[in-house]
């Protein structure tokens, strides 16, 4: 199934914004929850991790791969984030890379989501862990067009941990995220917090979406062999640095 990719300008765009402030404060909030801070260690951040990375471990070393499809933002904060455009089936790196990989907005937009998951097993050393935040199928989040949750496809609850299961990832935990619909005024967010936290324990199939802690199966198990297509009209978008400014559609300097 192939996925539809958000443009990477309309995901800067979207995280400038209140929901997307609110989507990050969440999401960040939940894997905290999940793992430590890794210190030094590296982290691979596949699609869209920019808005997330400082927000979650500013001295992890992030190396961030952002998908042919989307195109790459190239941030220029100290220290430097290392941002590469890639093929989500053909990734530049290394088996056993990384002991810690997080992906958002890369899934649902994956042109092939078994390949990509092939790739991120792949470049994980053995029991390594990866975080999946994934548009949910049922949430309120994912009818919404005008959030990027919206974009792509959304997964069940069971069709994620078949999915994953066949890629060769045993699922830790899967837990719900943004349970208010979008576009919500900031003082009732504020206001229902607390009904928030109560939906995720009683109704957690109508969270915006799911974020996912998955470790590594050593030995993998046997898949079938699949043709991986790589880079056949895949549109590669342009880099942009801080320095650029979203303004009504444009980029100015």
């Amino acid at each position: 199934v192939l996925g539809m990719a958000v443009d990477i300008l309309e995901l800067a765009e979207f995280y400038a914004g209140s929901d997307g402030a609110r989507a990050r404060a969440q999401i960040v909030q939940k894997i905290h929850a999940l793992w430590p801070d890794p210190q030094a260690e590296p982290v691979l951040g596949y699609g869209y991790v920019v808005p997330y990375a400082e927000a979650l471990w500013p001295r992890a070393n992030w190396h961030l791969c952002m998908p042919a499809q989307q195109g790459v933002l190239v941030e220029d904060r100290p220290g430097g984030v290392r941002s590469a455009l890639v093929d989500e089936s053909l990734m530049p790196l290394r088996d056993g890379a990384f002991g810690r990989v997080i992906t958002i907005h890369g899934l649902e937009a994956a042109n092939h989501a078994n390949a990509l998951l092939g790739e991120i097993w792949r470049i994980l050393v053995p029991n390594g862990r990866a975080i999946f935040v994934v548009p949910n199928r049922t949430g309120m989040w994912a009818r919404r067009d005008a959030t990027p949750f919206g974009a792509g496809r959304p997964f069940s609850r069971r069709q994620l941990r078949r999915q994953l299961k066949l890629a060769g990832f045993s699922v830790v935990s899967m837990r719900p995220a943004l349970m208010l619909p979008p576009s919500l005024p900031k003082y009732l967010v504020r206001l229902l917090a607390p009904a928030e936290r109560i939906l995720a324990l009683l109704l957690p199939q109508i969270g915006g979406v799911w974020v996912v802690d998955i470790v590594k199966q050593v030995p993998a198990p046997i898949r079938a062999k699949r043709r991986q297509n790589v880079g056949l009209g895949v549109p590669v978008r342009p880099a942009f640095s801080r320095a650029l400014r979203l303004a009504k559609g444009s980029v100015r300097g």
